[in-house]
């Protein structure tokens, strides 16, 4: 045998081995040869030469994009997509119907998952590979125009890391990227749709992170980590608005796995047509808070005009309708705010109820059902009536006896759906369409899409007696929207809103996450998360 087919015949051994080993130091110890022979013989086959060395001075650059002219709005629909997968063609369809309504520019970014199967450098994100590799991943043609593995700058103060390539199998993409883009918000190409807010100097804005979702459709190792992300796997994308001051908005797009359709406010993205004006399912505001809710929190979400007339949901959830800041417990103790209370007249508790009751009016639509949730600040009024003392506060003193004669009549009566808030607010002239819940009272919406979303629940009161949060509300394989926290969020098929207070309450000091942000569930039971920020909530 010639020496150059001796060559040939080793070169295709050394191949063989490597194509089962997937290891070059496995194809040593196999074939008991040296390291040295396989790495000569490793830059024959066209792999990576090594070693290899490189790097940067300094940390990667954003490319910026430029603002839109006075009047006008930028938008952009970004979203990701997956090696050597077939895109989901009813929602990409909806995506690029909603694209050109909107005169979006659509931004995917790849990303590489099971190395094992495609191709030898298959984990590394498009476009960073070393050089000399043999095999290039295929990505889905019909994506191609729109490709964005790049990092941009969409607008001041938020990132599109289209360069990131977490993991489809991760279970908290977001996790451990919380300072990433220094104080910029930021977007993640992910096939798991999450969001957090960062805790930020109360006075400077918080940051929030988001995910995208996917256009390419399900395929995964169907092992755990693969079949856990399979359940997750999420169609859609994330909608960013810019305006011309640089102000932003972005929306979670959703899309249903059955026919890929995608709703946007009242606009419905179906079999590639648009069609506006349709109703939302249901708004879960922010926390209320009456006696400190913002003003144009208030104006933007349900005054005349704002988000409750554009969208016209069937119903509208409404968490810590009261403050009590008037008499709060953790106040007891501090003589000099207890004062100021007094001094500014903010010290009774039966104008703060009328206060909160007048706001509840403010919600009523025709044709639209105001449930009132059972949350912690509610029930600080039937903690005060067990444990302050009326003839220490003279103010209260008739209200406070009011509502405990009221309480014992309940009890002696055997009244064992009575509601101490819900009596309270009727005294003083909320109608009965107004819907008041009670403890573990089940409010479940959109029933027929995947066993419905459960709205009745505030998010204090945890699992087993533990403090609520929407980690431990994830693990209840039930989808659910909350508030209790301030700090919207999604985990998993837990929504978390934000408040409708002022973010300054005077109880809460250092850095905050808490942001004006609310729940949207649409009729196919698919949800985003609206942020109001610079006056607004939706560019315009």
């Amino acid at each position: 045998m010639s020496s150059a087919s001796r060559k040939e015949e080793r070169l295709a051994q050394i191949s063989e081995a490597y194509e089962r080993l997937q290891s070059w130091r496995g194809v040593a110890r196999e074939l008991g040869i040296p390291r040295s022979t396989v790495r000569h013989y490793q830059r024959m086959l066209g792999a990576a030469p090594l070693p290899i060395a490189g790097g940067d001075v300094f940390a990667m650059q954003a490319k910026k994009m430029p603002l839109p002219k006075k009047g006008e709005v930028k938008r952009y629909i970004l979203t990701c997509a997956q090696n050597n997968t077939y895109h989901h063609e009813q929602a990409w369809a909806n995506l690029i119907a909603l694209a050109e309504h909107y005169d979006a520019q659509v931004l995917i970014s790849r990303f590489a998952y099971n190395k094992g199967a495609y191709g030898q450098q298959k984990s590394v994100k498009p476009g960073s590979a070393i050089t000399g590799r043999r095999e290039e991943l295929w990505y889905d043609p019909e994506l191609t125009e729109h490709f964005s593995d790049q990092r941009i700058q969409l607008a001041p103060g938020l990132v599109w890391c289209g360069e990131s390539n977490i993991s489809p199998t991760a279970i908290r993409p977001l996790s451990g990227m919380e300072s990433y883009t220094g104080r910029d918000s930021a977007i993640f190409p992910h096939v798991k749709v999450a969001m957090t807010s960062v805790a930020s100097g109360k006075h400077e804005g918080v940051k929030l992170l988001y995910t995208t979702g996917t256009v390419t459709q399900r395929n995964y190792i169907q092992r755990k980590a693969g079949l856990k992300a399979e359940f997750h796997h999420t169609y859609g994308g994330l909608l960013v608005e810019v305006n011309h001051r640089g102000n932003w908005f972005v929306r979670q797009l959703n899309a249903s796995g059955s026919d890929g359709s995608i709703y946007d406010l009242d606009v419905l993205a179906k079999d590639g047509e648009i069609t506006e004006g349709n109703r939302v399912e249901a708004v879960t505001f922010g926390d209320i808070h009456a006696a400190q809710v913002d003003e144009v929190v208030a104006a933007l979400g349900w005054g005349p005009g704002g988000m409750l007339d554009v969208l016209k949901p069937k119903q509208v959830h409404l968490h810590d309708l009261i403050d009590f800041r008037s008499r709060n417990h953790h106040d007891r103790g501090n003589p000099h705010l207890n004062f100021q209370k007094f001094v500014d007249g903010l010290d009774d508790v039966d104008q703060e109820m009328a206060q909160a009751a007048e706001l509840v009016k403010e919600f009523m639509r025709d044709d639209t059902d105001v449930f009132v949730i059972q949350s912690n600040h509610d029930n600080a009024l039937l903690r005060w009536l067990r444990e302050a003392d009326y003839r220490q506060d003279p103010t209260n003193a008739l209200f406070f006896l009011s509502c405990q004669k009221r309480v014992y009549e309940s009890i002696a009566f055997k009244e064992e759906n009575f509601h101490l808030l819900e009596w309270v607010m009727r005294q003083n002239g909320v109608p009965i369409p107004v819907f008041f819940l009670r403890t573990d009272q089940e409010h479940i919406i959109c029933p027929d899409r995947g066993s419905g979303i459960e709205c009745g629940m505030h998010g204090h009161e945890g699992p087993n007696g533990s403090r609520g949060s929407a980690i431990s509300f994830s693990k209840m394989g039930r989808k659910c929207n909350i508030g209790h926290s301030h700090s919207a969020g999604i985990v998993d098929g837990v929504y978390v809103a934000g408040t409708s207070s002022k973010l300054d309450c005077g109880y809460n000091t250092g850095p905050s996450s808490w942001t004006h942000s609310h729940i949207v569930t649409y009729p196919n039971g698919k949800r985003s998360i609206i942020t109001m920020y610079a006056g607004d909530w939706r560019a315009r």
